[in-house]
């Protein structure tokens, strides 16, 4: 755990460009940072190339950096911005090329497994769209407010609550009722 003044020490650092402020700081939330990037993205390649994008842009968007708060949950709400974008400018690839696997062909979970099974849960957020699996992720499993998310996403409080309505209704309709 890293503490408040060392935080500040590095955060400082990386603004004027000190490769080792960079360094200490990729150490230390590099492995948190790539668990944002990879349940937004769903692949351990994007998620590196987001966890780069990020540190590469690092000394100059750390300027943004409000040195009251603290900087861990600032990093996640970069990376998960970061995130984001990478899936629509691969989206926008995807649309291009346009080769996707019929839903019909795409492996099932079978029913004799409990349904709690991680399998069956990442399957089920799978099958959600895009902006309803990020507001499970980050209320749900990362802990972010309402508040956090819509400033994150750039939607309103309300829309953030309502997609996780959906979203929540989605996935008990995918686990349970089957």
């Amino acid at each position: 755990m890293i503490t408040s003044a060392r935080e500040r020490r590095l955060a400082r650092g990386a603004m004027r460009g000190d490769q080792q402020a960079l360094r200490s700081l990729y150490e230390e939330y590099s492995e948190q940072l790539f668990a944002v990037a990879y349940r937004l993205t769903e692949s351990s390649a994007d998620a590196r190339d987001v966890l780069h994008d990020v540190f590469c842009g690092l000394p100059g968007t750390i300027r943004r950096f409000d040195r009251k708060r603290p900087l861990g949950p600032w990093l996640r709400a970069v990376t998960a911005r970061a995130a984001l974008k990478h899936l629509r400018s691969e989206r926008r690839r995807r649309e291009i090329s346009s080769v996707s696997i019929p839903h019909e062909l795409q492996a099932e979970p079978s029913p004799e497994f409990p349904v709690l099974n991680s399998i069956v849960v990442e399957r089920a957020l799978s099958s959600l769209p895009q902006e309803l699996r990020t507001v499970v992720i980050l209320k749900d499993m990362k802990g972010y407010s309402h508040r956090e998310i819509a400033e994150l996403l750039q939607v309103s409080r309300s829309t953030s609550e309502g997609r996780l309505y959906k979203a929540r209704k989605l996935l008990r309709a995918e686990l349970f009722e089957r």
